[in-house]
């Protein structure tokens, strides 16, 4: 099994995955912060996971609501045999994340989180993930622009867009302002990437 395979199954269920560049930004920046415990927020059928498993010697702990993608996520982890680097959590994100919170070890635990999950639900989480993350280690967002809405509100073409494109850009904001963050990056290629780290304590 190869990534177009992938690729063609996420077309087949309507599976929303990352793009091309977006691909390729998440790889490289994989191979030059060379994690060794990620956090995925959103695992889909795999595709980003094994982007950053097969980039890496990491293990990965990625949540994911959708039962169904769990079942083709945890297929396409063993057939790119990354299965045994994978903790999956089935279950809403704000529930499982809340619970590493309230267990002490997950303190500062991940060197890596990848948020690419409910996008109006981005700023609720941000706090805990920050209290997740490692001091100096990296946190990575997927689709913080929005198919380029966050620039351009007054285009969005319903109420709910904008809702989303709102609560995106408040975290854009929260990001830019936290007193925890720094070396901030916002990417403006396909759905925006947005990159930061967190200080040394």
């Amino acid at each position: 099994m190869n990534y177009d395979d992938i690729l063609t199954l996420a077309k087949q269920y309507a599976v929303p995955i990352v793009r091309t560049k977006s691909h390729s930004i998440l790889e490289n920046l994989i191979k030059k912060n060379n994690p060794k415990c990620i956090l995925e927020i959103g695992t889909a059928i795999g595709y980003s996971g094994i982007i950053m498993l097969k980039s890496s010697s990491a293990k990965l702990v990625t949540i994911e609501h959708n039962k169904n993608y769990v079942k083709l996520a945890k297929s396409n982890f063993k057939k790119f045999k990354v299965n045994k680097r994978v903790k999956i959590l089935f279950g809403d994100c704000h529930v499982k994340i809340a619970e590493m919170v309230a267990d002490n070890k997950y303190k500062d635990y991940f060197d890596f989180i990848f948020l690419d999950g409910p996008k109006a639900q981005y700023s609720l989480l941000l706090e805990n993930l920050i209290y997740l993350l490692k001091p100096n280690s990296t946190l990575v967002v997927d689709n913080v622009l929005f198919r380029g809405y966050t620039t351009n509100e007054q285009i969005a073409p319903t109420k709910r867009f904008k809702t989303i494109i709102k609560r995106l850009n408040d975290f854009i904001d929260m990001c830019k302002n936290h007193k925890e963050l720094y070396d901030i990056k916002l990417i403006d290629t396909e759905d925006g990437i947005l990159y930061a780290k967190k200080i040394s304590k």
